[in-house]
Parts: C-alpha cells; sequence; structure tokens
C-alpha cells in the first residue's frame, strides 16, 4: 500500500499541468474503486495535499469531494478523520440489507453493520451520502427487494444509485454461470425489480435523472454528470482513464507495473484519439443515459451536418414509442429505460 501511495503522489506531480494546458478549473475530486477506504487517514491526507498542491485546489474550493467506503472500514474514528481532510461526500457500497446475499455476494459487512455505519457517517458530519445496491441476482425475489427499498427509503440517503448484477467473464460469477452452477435472472423479474426501484423512490421524494441514479432535489452527483456531458476529466492510478476533449487514455492496469513505471517518472498509459463520429456516438449514448435526455440543437451545433442528417435518419427509422422528442430533446421514457442499451445502438452512426 505504501509503494501504491508513493506510486500515486509521482503520477499527481507528473499530470499536474493537465488542467492547466486544458485551461479548466478543478470542481469535483472522487476517490472511487478499488476500496479506498483500505488506505489510513495519513496516507489520504499525503493524497489530498499533494494533488491541492499541484493542482492549485483546496478540499475547500471544490464543491464535490467523495470517497467510496466499505461499511466494514469506516469506524467513527475513520469517518472524522476523512471529514477533517475534506471529503464532503461519501460513497457506500451497502448492496444489500439481507446478510444471506450479502455472504453469497463475499461481502464482509452484515446489514446492522451497513446501518451501524451510515448513521456513524451522520453523527461525523455527513450530510451528502450515497448508497449502492444491486438487483437482478438468482437469490433476489421481488418481495425482498421491496424490503430492500424499504430499508433504503428509511435512512432516506441523498443519493441512491442501483444496478443490475452484471456477468462479467473470468469472475467467479462468471465461472459458475459457465459450469452452470448459477442461473441467470430473467430479464422480466429484472425489469419489474427495476420498474419497483423507480416507483417507490419516487413516491419517497428522489428524482430519477439517470438510469441508475436516483437523489433528493439538488443532490445530483456533480461528478458524474460530468462524464455523462463529456467534461474533461483526469483519472490517476492504475486502470484509471482520462478524456481531454480529443484523446482518451487509460493508465496500465497492473499494479506491480503501475507502480515501477510511475515510481521511474513514467507514464504508464495508453490513448486513442476519438472521431467525430465517435464523439457523435458518446454524447447520444451519454446524453441518453440521462432524463432529461439529448439536446438535438447542440447535436447540430456541435457536429457536422453530415453526421446529424446520418443520425436524423436513425431515428426516424427507429422504432414509435422507444423515444419521446419534446421540446427539441430526445428522451427515453421512464418505461423503457430498462431497455435503454438496444434503443441507444440502434441511434449510432
Amino acid at each position: 500500500m505504501d509503494s501504491f501511495v508513493e506510486a500515486l503522489l509521482c503520477e499527481i506531480n507528473l499530470k499536474k499541468d493537465f488542467f492547466k494546458n486544458l485551461e479548466v478549473p478543478v470542481t469535483t475530486i472522487y476517490f472511487g474503486g478499488g476500496t479506498p477506504s483500505l488506505l489510513s487517514t495519513d496516507q489520504l491526507s499525503r493524497i489530498v495535499n499533494t494533488a491541492a498542491e499541484n493542482f492549485g485546489i483546496s478540499p475547500e474550493s471544490v464543491g464535490e469531494f467523495t470517497i467510496e467506503v466499505n461499511p466494514d472500514d469506516v469506524t467513527p474514528a475513520y469517518l472524522s478523520g476523512i471529514r477533517e481532510i475534506g471529503f464532503n461526500r461519501l460513497s457506500m457500497g451497502v448492496q444489500s440489507f439481507s446478510d444471506q446475499d450479502l455472504r453469497w455476494m463475499n461481502r464482509r459487512h452484515s446489514s446492522s453493520q451497513a446501518i451501524e455505519a451510515f448513521r456513524n457517517a451522520r453523527a461525523a458530519g455527513f450530510d451528502n451520502i450515497s448508497l449502492d445496491f444491486i438487483f437482478g441476482y438468482e437469490m433476489l425475489t421481488i418481495n425482498g427487494w421491496r424490503s430492500n427499498l424499504k430499508k433504503i427509503i428509511e435512512l432516506r440517503p441523498e443519493h441512491i444509485s442501483s444496478y443490475q448484477l452484471s456477468i462479467e467473464p473470468k469472475s467467479k460469477l462468471g465461472r459458475m454461470y459457465e459450469k452452470g452452477c448459477y442461473n441467470a435472472t430473467s430479464q422480466e423479474l429484472s425489469y419489474n425489480e427495476y420498474t419497483l426501484l423507480q416507483q417507490m423512490l419516487k413516491e419517497a421524494g428522489y428524482n430519477q435523472y439517470e438510469i441508475s441514479n436516483f437523489a433528493l432535489p439538488g443532490r445530483e452527483a456533480r461528478h458524474n454528470s460530468a462524464y455523462w456531458n463529456l467534461y474533461p476529466y483526469l483519472g490517476l492510478g492504475p486502470s484509471a482513464h482520462s478524456f481531454d476533449g480529443d484523446y482518451r487514455w487509460w493508465n496500465c492496469s497492473n499494479l506491480n507495473n503501475y507502480i515501477i513505471q510511475t515510481s521511474s517518472g513514467k507514464d504508464c498509459s495508453k490513448k486513442e484519439k476519438l472521431s467525430q463520429k465517435d464523439k457523435f456516438n458518446e454524447t447520444v449514448m451519454l446524453s441518453l443515459r440521462k432524463t432529461e435526455g439529448l439536446d438535438l440543437n447542440l447535436l447540430r451545433d456541435r457536429f457536422d451536418t453530415n453526421l446529424y442528417d446520418e443520425f436524423d435518419k436513425q431515428l426516424t427509422t427507429l422504432a414509435a414509442g422507444s423515444v419521446v422528442l419534446n421540446n427539441h430533446k430526445i428522451i427515453i421514457p421512464p418505461e423503457k429505460l430498462f431497455l435503454s442499451d438496444g434503443i441507444v445502438r440502434d441511434l449510432f452512426i
């Protein structure tokens, strides 16, 4: 861990001019997965201080400063420590309030630990907390999911992210699936669970602003919204991705290679230049993830007429009812968001 931190500090120094060259301000910082809450408060403080010095920022000058945490990592002392460092938002990977399901997921925490961690975070002064949950897995019933949602609403976090379980190749679950030891949840049941998620959170006062994200009014995640709006971002650490408006690049994924190369002052990333067609399709994809939809005027202003005309043909031939045109915006209606991947594919040029 110490070697990783030293390498990360070197990379921060190596890329300190990223935002200066783009002439854009740093408005959000996100310490994300892996599991940054495995780092000590001293290690986190070193990283934050080095970033502040190199990028000319401070935790106070950044509007949203998030760290992902596991419920079993965060003691009251740890929560107070990261709050003092300057973190003002938590993203907590709860995943479920069923102990049986948590054990199946190989999570280290229990339901009671998650609830205790949430309450400890409130006591430490965090008034902006996001909780993550998973649906669409074999053990989950519609009643079990309803029970999860009731407990989430009782806690009333400012933000909720909920994702359908995906079966990744080469993962433990992927191998179980290949051997016939795991049965994937039917699309019908997953759709019903997603619909229940939308209904219960809407009734509880949460706004769905993106396919998987719900927030109390004014508590939408600014950091994630920047990705969906194609703003430049800098990623630091193994596998981290960055985007400057024209190029996307990604760091090597192997931790040892990252430490060796970055510690010696080398950039271990690879990059690609996005074509206008790439940017067009990404704008369509990312905009349609949001419930506010895709602004057609933005497409006309930002891209070549030929690209827009090709897109317009795709839009005309798209199955009726898949999208709604509302005041120069294309919107995927709430009941169709679960099927958004297929709809977006049909709109690619």
